[in-house]
């Protein structure tokens, strides 16, 4: 059973050293058919061996799977989301064109970069003889894999000394003992990538978020009382409080890894930008994106809409200057509260001493994150940078506030 290597150049995911892919060039019925008979079989073996087996056209099928696409790409309509994602979509990033002419259904695993130039490197065992053998298939299946990974594991540590001063991983979760110290599959790399990906979303999230004044304002800054240092403190708690449950929501519903590499197969690249209509009761709406609402609340949605006001953005420190104007915004969405409160709340949130704008930034952010992934969402929220002007970048053309 042939088990080649195939380099792949520009892949659009990074692939997890445990799972297993099945590859085809064409379309093989009676390979396809096999696996179609014997997935669940073909999932537990692997399963068994520490390895993940993905086949393309049944992953978005995969339970769940409906609301991550739908957060990546909110755009897409119900039809397109039953669409397939066929076999060979692994087979234009290829780099060599005799090995993708040559190609046979194969299982792929063992996916690393081989060098600094973004190519990565698979194991690919050709399976198209042995579907038509008369052999317990599953359990060769499992016996070539192990084999052809030990195999693998034993030339990558040729160059070192085998079980003497490895004092750190391989690439890619390596582990420290030597693979023919103990079973194969009791060496497999763990799973922190997804961890590591998360770690830098929260950093990114938090990125746009002021926590504090400006530098410029440090030496200018008068000392605080008590009671507004504990409100400061209250409010900076509040704002990690949003951005641990975005960070939450993000981590169950964001695609990552072959995932998002299948949605790229059928979806639009030019991803499209949802209008925005606002109604006369102050409801956002995303209609090209299935009519999506963004909800928040009274005091963080007063803030959105100055913001949406000013296209060129509004620096931070400059906030007092635009008190009055979101008073008067403020009051038409909580029209029955007392008028001394919305002037306390408002008072609160023009302050650049403060934490309340913050806070709201924070809300608003959340809003729209809870709803799709930030590559999108980037162009509907409050960002900027420390002492410069924070805008939303969305075009004004595409907002619509009805009468």
């Amino acid at each position: 059973m042939a088990v080649n290597k195939i380099l792949f150049k520009d892949l659009p995911f990074s692939p997890d050293p445990n799972q297993v892919f099945y590859i085809e060039n064409g379309y093989n019925e009676a390979v396809n058919d096999f696996i179609c008979n014997y997935y669940g079989e073909l999932q537990s073996m692997f399963s068994r061996i520490g390895m993940e087996f993905v086949y393309l056209p049944y992953l978005l099928k995969e339970s769940g799977i409906e609301a991550k696409v739908r957060y990546y790409a909110p755009y897409l309509s119900p039809k397109q989301l039953v669409q397939k994602v066929q076999s060979n979509a692994f087979v234009p990033y290829i780099s060599d064109a005799g090995v993708k002419a040559a190609l046979k259904p194969s299982l792929l695993f063992e996916g690393r970069e081989e060098d600094n130039h973004g190519d990565v490197r698979f194991l690919a065992l050709d399976i198209e003889n042995l579907i038509n053998s008369n052999d317990d298939i599953i359990d060769l299946l499992e016996q070539l894999v192990l084999s052809a990974r030990e195999e693998f594991y034993k030339k990558e540590i040729e160059w070192c000394d085998v079980c003497n001063g490895i004092e750190e991983d391989m690439a890619y979760g390596m582990p420290e003992s030597c693979p023919s110290a103990a079973p194969i599959y009791d060496n497999f790399p763990d799973r922190n990538q997804s961890r590591d990906k998360s770690n830098r979303l929260l950093k990114r999230l938090g990125k746009s978020v002021n926590f504090g004044f400006d530098e410029s304002e440090e030496e200018e800054a008068p000392q605080k009382t008590q009671e507004a240092l504990e409100e400061e403190k209250r409010s900076l708690k509040a704002t990690a409080d949003i951005l641990r449950d975005l960070r939450t929501t993000v981590q169950r519903l964001r695609l990552e890894g072959v995932s998002l590499m299948a949605i790229h197969e059928f979806i639009d690249k030019q991803e499209p930008l949802s209008r925005m209509i606002i109604t006369p009761d102050y409801r956002i709406f995303l209609p090209d994106y299935n009519n999506m609402e963004i909800e928040m609340g009274a005091l963080p949605k007063a803030i959105y809409f100055l913001f949406l006001r000013y296209p060129k953005g509004i620096i931070y420190k400059h906030m007092p200057d635009y008190y009055n104007e979101l008073l008067g915004i403020y009051k038409q969405l909580r029209p029955n509260t007392d008028e001394a409160r919305l002037n306390l709340t408002v008072t609160k949130v023009v302050n650049p001493l403060g934490n309340a704008l913050n806070e709201n930034l924070a809300r608003i952010r959340k809003a729209f994150v809870e709803k799709f992934d930030e590559h999108l969402a980037n162009n509907y929220i409050i960002l900027g940078e420390r002492g410069a002007a924070y805008s939303i970048s969305l075009d004004r053309d595409l907002i619509t506030w009805e009468e």
